[in-house]
Protein backbone atom coordinates (compact mmCIF):
# COMPACT_ATOMS: atom_id res chain seq x y z
CA UNK A 1 0.00 0.00 0.00
CA UNK A 2 2.84 2.40 0.60
CA UNK A 3 4.05 2.03 -2.75
CA UNK A 4 1.07 3.24 -4.73
CA UNK A 5 0.70 6.84 -2.71
CA UNK A 6 3.68 7.80 -4.90
CA UNK A 7 2.00 6.42 -8.33
CA UNK A 8 -1.61 8.01 -7.76
CA UNK A 9 -0.73 11.40 -6.78
CA UNK A 10 0.98 12.53 -9.75
CA UNK A 11 -1.90 10.41 -12.07
CA UNK A 12 -3.86 12.87 -9.47
CA UNK A 13 -1.92 15.80 -10.25
CA UNK A 14 -1.99 15.58 -14.15
CA UNK A 15 -5.54 14.93 -13.63
CA UNK A 16 -5.97 18.22 -12.51
CA UNK A 17 -3.99 20.24 -14.71
CA UNK A 18 -6.13 18.59 -17.63
CA UNK A 19 -9.24 19.73 -15.93
CA UNK A 20 -7.80 23.28 -15.05
CA UNK A 21 -6.53 23.36 -18.72
CA UNK A 22 -9.86 22.09 -20.29
CA UNK A 23 -11.86 24.58 -18.11
CA UNK A 24 -9.57 27.98 -19.30
CA UNK A 25 -9.83 26.67 -22.87
CA UNK A 26 -13.84 27.08 -22.33
CA UNK A 27 -13.58 29.95 -20.64
CA UNK A 28 -10.70 31.81 -23.14
CA UNK A 29 -11.95 30.21 -26.15
CA UNK A 30 -12.81 32.56 -29.54
CA UNK A 31 -16.90 32.29 -29.08
CA UNK A 32 -16.58 33.59 -24.79
CA UNK A 33 -14.36 36.33 -25.53
CA UNK A 34 -16.03 37.56 -28.44
CA UNK A 35 -19.68 36.89 -26.44
CA UNK A 36 -17.67 39.19 -23.24
CA UNK A 37 -16.63 41.98 -25.78
CA UNK A 38 -19.78 42.39 -27.44
CA UNK A 39 -21.63 42.07 -24.18
CA UNK A 40 -19.55 45.02 -22.89
CA UNK A 41 -19.84 47.24 -25.67
CA UNK A 42 -23.61 46.54 -25.45
CA UNK A 43 -23.47 47.79 -21.71
CA UNK A 44 -21.27 50.79 -21.90
CA UNK A 45 -23.72 52.23 -24.58
CA UNK A 46 -26.99 51.47 -22.53
CA UNK A 47 -24.97 53.16 -19.49
CA UNK A 48 -23.76 56.18 -21.46
CA UNK A 49 -27.16 56.66 -23.63
CA UNK A 50 -29.10 56.16 -20.00
CA UNK A 51 -26.69 59.26 -18.75
CA UNK A 52 -27.05 61.41 -21.67
CA UNK A 53 -30.93 60.58 -21.70
CA UNK A 54 -30.63 61.77 -17.36
CA UNK A 55 -28.29 65.06 -18.40
CA UNK A 56 -31.40 66.23 -21.04
CA UNK A 57 -34.16 65.02 -18.98
CA UNK A 58 -32.83 66.63 -15.48
CA UNK A 59 -30.86 69.99 -16.31
CA UNK A 60 -28.55 71.07 -13.88
CA UNK A 61 -28.07 74.46 -12.49
CA UNK A 62 -26.58 76.51 -15.14
CA UNK A 63 -22.73 76.57 -15.64
CA UNK A 64 -20.95 79.73 -15.26
CA UNK A 65 -18.23 79.86 -18.02
CA UNK A 66 -15.08 78.72 -16.97
CA UNK A 67 -12.09 81.23 -17.46
CA UNK A 68 -8.66 81.35 -16.98
CA UNK A 69 -6.16 84.23 -16.18
CA UNK A 70 -5.53 84.69 -19.81
CA UNK A 71 -8.81 86.11 -20.30
CA UNK A 72 -10.22 83.22 -22.18
CA UNK A 73 -13.76 81.72 -22.03
CA UNK A 74 -14.93 78.22 -22.44
CA UNK A 75 -18.52 77.74 -22.65
CA UNK A 76 -20.45 75.39 -20.88
CA UNK A 77 -21.85 73.57 -23.77
CA UNK A 78 -18.51 72.90 -24.97
CA UNK A 79 -17.40 71.20 -21.29
CA UNK A 80 -20.53 69.55 -21.06
CA UNK A 81 -20.72 68.02 -24.49
CA UNK A 82 -17.18 66.48 -24.30
CA UNK A 83 -17.62 62.89 -22.33
CA UNK A 84 -20.65 62.11 -24.24
CA UNK A 85 -18.66 62.75 -27.92
CA UNK A 86 -15.57 61.10 -25.96
CA UNK A 87 -17.74 57.98 -25.16
CA UNK A 88 -19.42 57.45 -28.19
CA UNK A 89 -16.49 58.12 -29.95
CA UNK A 90 -14.81 55.36 -28.29
CA UNK A 91 -17.47 52.46 -28.55
CA UNK A 92 -17.96 53.07 -31.89
CA UNK A 93 -14.06 52.40 -32.70
CA UNK A 94 -14.41 49.27 -30.69
CA UNK A 95 -17.33 48.22 -32.42
CA UNK A 96 -16.18 49.10 -35.81
CA UNK A 97 -12.46 47.17 -34.65
CA UNK A 98 -14.56 44.28 -33.57
CA UNK A 99 -16.39 44.18 -36.82
CA UNK A 100 -12.91 43.73 -38.77
CA UNK A 101 -11.30 40.80 -36.13
CA UNK A 102 -9.93 43.31 -33.55
CA UNK A 103 -10.82 43.37 -30.13
CA UNK A 104 -9.10 46.50 -28.42
CA UNK A 105 -10.31 46.49 -24.92
CA UNK A 106 -8.55 49.74 -24.56
CA UNK A 107 -11.41 51.56 -25.95
CA UNK A 108 -14.23 50.09 -23.71
CA UNK A 109 -12.22 51.18 -20.67
CA UNK A 110 -11.76 54.53 -22.34
CA UNK A 111 -15.45 54.69 -22.39
CA UNK A 112 -15.92 53.22 -19.29
CA UNK A 113 -13.97 55.78 -17.43
CA UNK A 114 -15.89 58.60 -19.01
CA UNK A 115 -19.21 57.11 -18.24
CA UNK A 116 -17.82 57.21 -14.63
CA UNK A 117 -16.52 60.95 -15.04
CA UNK A 118 -20.19 61.23 -16.49
CA UNK A 119 -21.88 59.52 -13.75
CA UNK A 120 -19.91 61.03 -10.66
CA UNK A 121 -20.24 64.76 -12.31
CA UNK A 122 -23.97 63.84 -12.66
CA UNK A 123 -23.90 62.79 -8.90
CA UNK A 124 -21.77 65.61 -7.57
CA UNK A 125 -24.27 68.79 -9.45
CA UNK A 126 -27.34 67.15 -7.83
CA UNK A 127 -25.85 66.45 -5.08
CA UNK A 128 -24.68 70.09 -4.63
CA UNK A 129 -27.27 71.80 -5.55
CA UNK A 130 -29.14 70.60 -2.77
CA UNK A 131 -26.94 71.52 0.19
Amino acid sequence: MASTLPTNEPEDACGDMQAESALQDVFFSEVATSVCYWATVLLLAIAGVGLLCWRFTHPGPSAVPVSDPFGVTTPPWLIASLPPIGVAGSIGHAAWSAVRGQRIWRMLATAAVLIVVMGVATILETHLVAL
